[in-house]
């Protein structure tokens, strides 16, 4: 906390101005995974979610009532901390209660702070500050689980201003936070804005609506001879029906299966059991590495050995590349070779031998049509696309001039989108600190002004040590 407090304010601990509790302990036999007559639910560290107390989990614990003290009851603007956790990170994290929570406590490894004798949302924004984690942090330890003892929340510095102040503070607080999350709320959709929009501009392209007036008046069309020439050089060829063409894409276009204007194959993996074939310098790209408009960096590489003893050979750059296989979102990914490569069994190649279709184009084709390309795989595992599957993709070819202008199009407005994307960045960096700026400026006097009618803070700590103290005689009488 600041050294130079406000006029009015006073420097004490949290041992003054709240109250800890610790959690409740129970048996393993005494907990349920279900709720049942006059059972109480259990809070644990998976509760504590960004400075909320979060019911949305799996792992839901009840006990019954009779083993819960009546101060252990979670109330308004109680907080909750986690105390005692495998992992530094997550030691002290405070979930902040919005209101009374009916038959709910928390278990040994968390701790509630209360307080009687301040504002109790002034209490509890303390613990969203950064001070307070940083502070928590530095002071955990122990040998194989983080552990806050309790003389470490106790002389931890709270900054005391006069109640007024306090009350005026936590007006501004709440002004500002809710503000703050509409702020959020309305930044949260730009990210779908720009897929949204992204995916209308490839909606758009290979359906030949970007171009429809750049179209009117020029004479184009696809030269077929070159794209023949080049895949009789290659078995299994079929020849293309120029007369199937429909309506719902220009006259000058042509749908056509990507087996017809492209040669389609995949690669293997040579023997893991000979170290000759591998630690060379050419490239080796699996599955994995293939993601929508880009490839990672090659993990693993081949020799000459390597590549004379398996069934792959080197691909030329502008090859594109699809992910047959892989976890998550890999399958039906594509990319454009950049460098010259091989690859495994899981990726398809399309080498484009010839001068009528744009690596570029194809890309953003294959992009536009990802989900659906995804349904096509089968299998009772995970499921995979195989090189027929994808020789059968239909492809909406138009003429050589119309792609370039295309994929011209296509990249400015990306190029636009990607501007707005990368201010929406800088943005949301400055929006997601904003509320640690605040809460600094609330607990170092800065957020309002200070009037001579607030009285001084060391009044209403004296008042506090006075109210403790005769509490402690009580006890003792």
């Amino acid at each position: 906390m600041e050294k130079v407090l406000p006029k009015g304010w006073v420097e004490t601990n949290l041992k003054i101005v709240s109250e800890i509790i610790r959690g409740v302990s129970y048996k393993k036999e005494q907990a349920f995974s279900d709720n049942f007559d006059n059972s109480v639910y259990i809070l644990r560290g998976g509760n504590i979610q960004d400075n909320k107390i979060d019911f949305d989990t799996d792992d839901n614990i009840y006990i019954g009532k009779p083993l819960i003290n009546s101060i252990q009851y979670v109330k308004e603007n109680d907080v909750v901390i986690v105390g005692s956790t495998g992992s530094k990170k997550l030691i002290g994290k405070a979930g902040i209660a919005t209101h009374d929570l009916e038959n709910v406590s928390f278990g040994a490894f968390l701790m509630l702070l209360r307080t009687k004798h301040i504002n109790k949302k002034y209490h509890s924004y303390f613990f969203q500050t950064k001070y307070y984690r940083n502070s928590i942090s530095e002071l955990a330890g122990g040998v194989n689980i983080n552990n806050i003892r309790k003389e470490y929340l106790e002389n931890l510095i709270f900054p005391l201003p006069p109640l007024a102040e306090q009350e005026r503070i936590v007006v501004k607080l709440d002004k500002l936070f809710s503000q703050h999350e509409k702020i959020k709320k309305a930044l949260d959709r730009i990210p779908r804005l720009l897929k949204d929009f992204r995916q209308q501009v490839l909606t758009y392209a290979v359906t030949g609506k970007l171009t429809e007036q750049w179209r009117e008046g020029k004479e184009m069309q696809i030269d077929y001879k070159s794209i023949d020439e080049y895949l009789k050089n290659f078995k299994r060829f079929k020849p293309i029906d120029q007369n199937a063409e429909p309506s719902e894409i220009p006259k000058t276009w042509h749908n056509v299966k990507m087996g017809n204007v492209s040669y389609v194959s995949n690669g293997s993996t040579p023997s893991r059991s000979v170290k000759e074939y591998w630690g060379g310098n050419i490239a080796w790209i699996g599955s994995s590495q293939i993601q929508n408009n880009k490839i990672k960096l090659a993990k693993e590489f081949i020799t000459n050995k390597g590549l004379e003893n398996s069934s792959i050979r080197i691909l030329p750059k502008g090859t594109v590349l699809i992910a047959m296989i892989g976890e998550g979102k890999t399958r039906a990914q594509s990319s454009i070779l950049k460098i010259q490569a091989t690859i495994n069994q899981n990726v398809a190649s399309i080498e484009i031998g010839h001068s009528q279709i744009v690596p570029e184009y194809l890309q953003y084709f294959l992009i536009k049509n990802y989900d659906l390309h995804r349904t096509i795989g089968n299998g009772t595992g995970p499921k995979a696309l195989n090189c027929q599957r994808v020789k059968e993709f239909d492809f909406q070819l138009p003429p050589l001039q119309e792609q370039q202008e295309i994929v011209r199009r296509v990249e400015s407005l990306f190029a636009k989108a990607d501007t707005i994307e990368s201010r929406y960045q800088t943005l949301k960096a400055k929006i997601d600190n904003l509320p640690q700026a605040i809460l600094h400026k609330a607990f170092k006097g800065e957020l309002v002004s200070q009037l001579p009618t607030d009285g001084d803070a060391k009044d209403l700590l004296a008042e506090i040590m006075a109210l403790k103290k005769d509490v402690k005689k009580k006890g003792k009488a």
